[in-house]
């Protein structure tokens, strides 16, 4: 088969096979220039051939082999494992023959990628007659010089660290100095600092600072060290948190998985169980746990709620992060996207940073415990305040429920089709591409008071630009590859395309002039 990308077939080692025995078979593909396939481990984005033998007959246990990979390395570190050019992937199968003849069907599933990425798929055939074996010589030369390439006794983190590297560079990208290095580490930090102190203004941590500002109203008579044990307390909580973030992501990378921040949120029964927490905190403030809710939740709301013991603030600091995650804050989206494409020690470093950057204020308390005497004196104020902060608890676990009932519903939404933007840029038409989710707050914002506000609607309409929506609420592995292709791996993300131009990305947080300053270029 061939297309523009390249071309694959299907081979045996032999033109007969005997009654018994086993038999090579195997894919052989001869990419485009430029274009490669996938090794079983992909890396930060792609993923490897997968093939279904149904309908074949003779043939058992047929078993797909992996050739030692090469490590493609494009601008940002980001990694992928694959093969350029040349390659057979070896195919062994047990015979078992019941006729005449063998048969073998195939249908194969591939990525192939160059500066963009197209799957295809194909459906093989082969008839082979059973009797004297008698081998086919060129397809046995391939098939063996590819198949002593499958190593053997290694693992496959072993064959990542030692596969030879090819530097993928769409653009030409100038070696950077050791000095520059170092800038460009120190800027990626100070932008996760930044981004961590922002993410306490953020709607989604409202909650937990709703529920810590009713502990500080109560601990203002209290001695300063132990405002200063607690304060540090919450802020050890929040680091924690981050730091075991920062080794999950790791962990993940390493094992080649897909990672995200805030992905967790993709999952329906993660978000469902937040909303009851939240919502069980908002009952907490409104005093009814006491009538018929069950012991075991009234007791951890409310040790957690308004709990004074170490615990209870240690806890509220690792819940603060747990409800800061589907935020990409501003620079902390673009920080942690950088993080998550570099080595274990900068992601940890990165994620520490970001946990300190949103512990900060209560460092700061605990530094300066008597700032807590410019808070105004306990009331019955309080009250109505508990009311209240209860209400914004009960909003937030509505929006929880609405996310996940948009997660569970039953009408699919139209897939991402990342091929479609190069269609509609030969036909002239700029495109706007729009990833987002439902459990994202930013998200919401921009598509509010931006993207659908007069000024920009009237551009895009005028510009004839088509608005490219990628909805990420639920895991979906395109979105994923085309996210780490611009090296990102938290949402929002914006980019637009037009004819004859490389994409332009736009930042986390969307304003009008800038949207109209892109659209105008």
């Amino acid at each position: 088969m061939v297309n523009p990308n390249g071309q694959v077939r299907l081979i045996a080692a032999a033109e007969s096979v005997p009654p018994q025995g086993k038999i090579l078979l195997g894919f052989h593909f001869k990419t485009a220039p430029g274009w490669y396939v996938y090794w079983k481990i992909p890396g930060d984005a792609g993923y490897p051939p997968s093939v279904k033998w149904e309908g074949s007959e003779g043939l058992k246990g047929p078993t797909l082999m992996w050739p030692a990979p090469t490590r493609f390395v494009f601008p940002g570190n980001i990694s992928e494992y694959g093969y350029e050019g040349e390659i057979v992937y070896p195919v062994q199968a047990q015979l078992e023959p019941k006729g005449q003849s063998v048969h073998i069907a195939a249908a194969i599933s591939y990525l192939t990628c160059n500066t963009a990425c197209v799957p295809y798929k194909y459906a093989f055939s082969l008839d082979l007659p059973v009797g004297k074996l008698q081998t086919d010589p060129e397809p046995a030369k391939l098939i063996d010089r590819f198949l002593a390439l499958v190593p053997s006794g290694k693992t496959d983190d072993e064959l990542r660290r030692a596969a030879p590297v090819v530097i993928k560079n769409p653009l030409p990208v100038p070696e950077a100095s050791a000095p520059s290095r170092f800038l460009s580490i120190y800027t990626l930090l100070f932008l996760a600092f930044c981004g961590g102190i922002i993410l306490n203004v953020m709607p989604c941590v409202l909650p937990v600072l709703s529920i810590k500002l009713l502990g500080l109203m109560k601990q203002s008579g209290h001695e300063h060290s132990l405002i200063a044990r607690n304060s540090i307390l919450s802020a050890a909580g929040i680091v924690a948190s981050f730091l075991g973030l920062g080794a999950l992501a790791v962990s993940a990378k390493e094992g080649g998985r897909a990672v995200g921040w805030g992905i967790q949120f993709q999952n329906p029964v993660f978000v469902m169980f937040l909303a009851v927490v939240v919502f069980l905190f908002a009952l907490n403030l409104w005093g009814v746990f006491e009538i018929g809710m069950p012991r075991i939740f009234g007791h951890f709301a409310i040790t957690y709620g308004q709990g004074e013991s170490p615990y209870s603030h240690f806890v509220s600091g690792l819940f603060a992060t747990l409800l800061a995650t589907p935020c990409s804050a501003p620079f902390l989206g673009t920080a942690m996207g950088f993080a998550l494409t570099q080595p274990p020690v900068t992601v940890m470093a990165a994620f520490a940073v970001a946990g300190i950057g949103m512990a900060l204020p209560y460092l700061i308390l605990a530094v300066f415990p008597m700032s807590l005497g410019w808070l105004p004196r306990p009331g019955f104020w309080m009250v109505r305040l508990k009311m209240f902060l209860g209400v914004l608890l009960a909003g937030t676990a509505v929006w929880l429920v609405w996310v996940f009932l948009q997660q569970v519903r039953s009408t699919p939404q139209e897939p991402f089709d990342e091929s479609r933007i190069q269609t509609l840029l030969a036909e002239g038409r700029p495109v706007l591409v729009d990833v987002t989710a439902d459990w994202c707050v930013t998200c919401k914002y921009n598509e509010r008071f931006v993207l659908r506000s007069g000024d920009v609607k009237a551009i895009l309409q005028k510009k004839n630009v088509i608005v490219m929506r990628a909805d990420w609420t639920r895991r979906d592995e395109t979105i994923r590859q085309y996210l780490a292709k611009f090296g990102r791996s938290g949402i929002p993300f914006y980019a637009f395309y037009e004819p004859g131009k490389p994409p332009m990305t736009l930042s986390e947080f969307l304003t009008k002039g800038q949207v109209l300053d892109v659209l105008n270029r």
